[in-house]
Formats: C-alpha cells, structure tokens, sequence
C-alpha cells in the first residue's frame, strides 16, 4: 500500500508530509531524516520498508541509505565505476553506490544505449 502521507517529526512537532514534496530520505540508526526543501524532519522508519513502500511514487534507493524521489533530481552525472551524482532542485547533491547501478538505470535510463552511440 502506497502512503498518501509520512509522519515526519522537527522541533517536537509532528508534520504531515507529501511523499511527493519530498525531496530525499537519508537512514540516521534507527530513524530517517526526511529532508524537504530546506527542512528536513525525522522519522522512526526504516530505509528498506520506505523503499518498498514508495517506489510506485518514484523513490529509487542509490545507497544503503540514501532514497531519492526522481521528481526532485534536476540533472545527474555520471561519476564513474557505475556511480551517478544527483542534483536536486533544491540544491542537495547525493552520490550513489555502485550497488544500486541496476536499480537506478531500471528507473532512470542514464546510461547512453549501444543503438544511440552506434548512431553517431
């Protein structure tokens, strides 16, 4: 089931959160923090379930503990060794791990095709 709201928490407030205002979710021990234009909330969550629970919202994990929404990314770039740096509208820049490569590329179809170079 796709939340319709997260429950994010910022000086002993506690805020309903548009999962698609959201900018990324980054894992801090047993908690996330939740960052969202230039505020950023906690949450006692996990970056797995949050992963599995707002993928069909277009979350991608491009770290063990990194999630970004693509409707935040303003460009991406290609680092190397199978990384990318995005940058958010917001101005954030997150590096990803190799290790989530081939989810990222499912999401997000960085990588230039063989048919596209072949072309030029």
């Amino acid at each position: 089931m796709t939340p319709t709201l997260l429950i994010g928490e910022r000086e002993h407030r506690l805020y309903p959160l548009d999962p698609q205002r959201i900018d990324y979710i980054e894992a801090d021990r047993n908690y996330v923090s939740i960052c969202s234009g230039n505020a950023t909330y906690m949450s006692r969550n996990t970056i797995k379930r949050l992963a599995d629970e707002l993928a069909p919202l277009g979350f991608i994990r491009i770290g063990r503990s990194l999630l970004v929404n693509v409707r935040a990314v303003l460009y991406a770039e290609n680092t190397g060794r199978g990384r990318f740096a995005f940058t958010l509208a917001s101005g954030a820049r997150l590096l990803s791990s190799s290790t989530y490569r081939e989810g990222i590329l499912r999401t997000l179809p960085l990588a230039p095709s063989a048919t596209r170079r072949a072309s030029h």
